[in-house]
């Protein structure tokens, strides 16, 4: 049941962060600096939900 909310915390974090970054690449451009943290963010984000998926 733990992981069950982890992974929606997650999931919830991956969306607000995607959000984030599409508004930031929006405004200010697909380069600019805080585009590319939100961009990293979301990957460490991906990376951390795919290994807590236990196939």
């Amino acid at each position: 049941m733990n992981a069950l909310r982890n992974n929606d915390e997650l999931i919830r974090k991956i969306k607000k962060v995607r959000h984030a970054m599409i508004a930031a690449g929006t405004t200010k451009g697909l380069n600019h600096t805080e585009t590319i943290q939100y961009s990293q963010e979301l990957d460490q984000l991906m990376n951390q939900f795919q290994s807590s998926i236990k196939f």
